[in-house]
């Protein structure tokens, strides 16, 4: 039997996603009495910087408009569950579910808020002796609803289904999917295997470039795209942000796996037509052909210090110190050299010869380099993920004179970048 994908454009709520479901039959085998899970993508959220939410987050107003679609067909036990990354305390699922508008609609609808992070969980194994510790709520559902984002993501070109699930891990399964070994994509790709999505909804109301979290450029797309079977739906998201299926590696993993077609060609379309939406959108930063650090670097004429680009292995936890030390490092820049120091982070970069010394960010990068004998003097932050103080004065004990206002500046910007412009309306983001 032939998936389907729907797509459809956006007009009004809660029709259009209702339209969308209607042309994926995305409500085949739903039954009233079933308990439902709606797995949005609330990946973080900060209270003193707050994320610009436009492609970050699924819009609260197309989860209203789902609940809204289920209260009709008759169900009435509908939970909605995510595990946020915690990037400051007292910051995890719950500041989220309350700056999104989620409490509103728990009182407005019945529905009930599940923090993953909080849950008991059920262990799988994969891959011989890998296990993932998966949320109870998210493997016991009657029927999963999958309604990620439509992005792009630094590490793994596009953020769309399959890695949504990434949510219903517990902590220590989170960070074990950035373990060298297995990898990042191979490692999550097996998530669908025990969750079992019964629908995907990917929230394309706004598609995000160099997601996610502060940094990335969100455009306005209009687009709903639903399918029963989660790898249809994100084909045709990935192709409509202009990414072939075989430049997806866990695309391909997922699609050996279970024997899928990665053939957009072997499923059927209804709605729009995938040619009339595609905007090919950026996922990587450019960085300096010696590795040493961003773009920016190269055409400031910054030399001296060196921060090699992340890798996979960079949990999410961890993930916001890298953009913090770069931009720590451009504010201790004067037009001369910078102290000849290298800048190390995640689970496997290896420190190279000829630094003076060598900064160390997290507890992963500590363990990995603790045989290194390139390095000659150490500077650590040990942490998981190492505290903003701690990251700040391990680089001032390297010699570089870095200045915080400098990275809350910049973090300030990202959050208002889209103040005032048409099209970006916050009431999405409310209920």
């Amino acid at each position: 039997m032939t998936e389907t994908v729907a797509i459809v454009k956006y007009t009004a709520s809660p029709n259009s996603l209702k339209e969308s479901i209607e042309l994926s039959d995305g409500f085949k085998g739903l039954k009233p009495s079933d308990s439902i899970m709606i797995k949005p993508n609330l990946v973080a959220f900060d209270d003193q910087f707050p994320i610009a939410p436009f492609g970050v987050y699924t819009t609260t107003r197309l989860v209203e408009d789902l609940i809204i679609c289920l209260k009709d067909f008759g169900c009435n036990n509908i939970t909605i569950g995510e595990g946020s990354v915690q990037l400051k305390k007292d910051m995890g699922t719950f500041a989220a579910f309350e700056g999104l508008g989620y409490k509103t609609l728990e009182k407005k609808y019945g529905v009930t808020l599940v923090d993953f992070n909080q849950s008991k969980t059920e262990g799988f194994t994969y891959h011989d002796e890998h296990q993932l510790h998966i949320a109870k709520e998210a493997v016991e559902s009657d029927f999963f609803i999958n309604f990620p984002v439509l992005k792009t993501h630094g590490q793994t070109k596009v953020s769309l289904g399959l890695k949504n699930l990434k949510g219903c891990l517990k902590l220590k399964s989170k960070r074990h999917c950035h373990n060298p070994e297995s990898g990042l994509e191979f490692s999550f790709s097996h998530i669908a295997d025990f969750v079992k999505p019964s629908l995907t909804i990917i929230d394309g109301i706004y598609a995000l470039e160099k997601g996610a979290l502060h940094f990335g450029n969100a455009y306005r797309k209009d687009l709903i795209i639903a399918s029963r079977d989660i790898l249809a739906a994100d084909l045709a998201g990935a192709q409509i942000i202009g990414y072939a299926a075989d430049t997806i590696d866990h695309f391909k993993h997922y699609s050996k796996r279970t024997g899928k077609s990665l053939a957009m060609a072997d499923y059927e379309i209804k709605g729009e037509k995938i040619d009339n939406h595609i905007q090919p959108l950026k996922w990587d930063w450019t960085w300096t052909k010696d590795n040493t650090g961003p773009g920016i670097f190269e055409k400031l004429g910054v030399t001296g210090v060196a921060l090699p680009k992340y890798d996979e292995t960079l949990c999410s936890g961890c993930s916001p110190i890298a953009n913090m030390s770069s931009i720590l490092a451009l504010s201790a820049f004067k037009g001369q050299p910078l102290a000849n120091v290298e800048i190390l982070n995640g689970k496997k970069m290896q420190a190279r010869p000829g630094y003076d010394k060598t900064v160390l960010l997290g507890n992963c990068i500590i363990k990995a380099n603790k045989d290194n004998e390139n390095i000659n003097e150490v500077v650590i932050a040990k942490g998981c993920p190492p505290s903003e103080d701690d990251v700040v004065a391990a680089m001032k004990s390297a010699g570089l004179d870095v200045n915080i206002l400098a990275y809350y500046g910049f973090m300030k910007q990202q959050s208002e970048k889209y103040n005032g412009k048409e099209g970006y309306d916050q009431e999405f983001f409310t209920a």
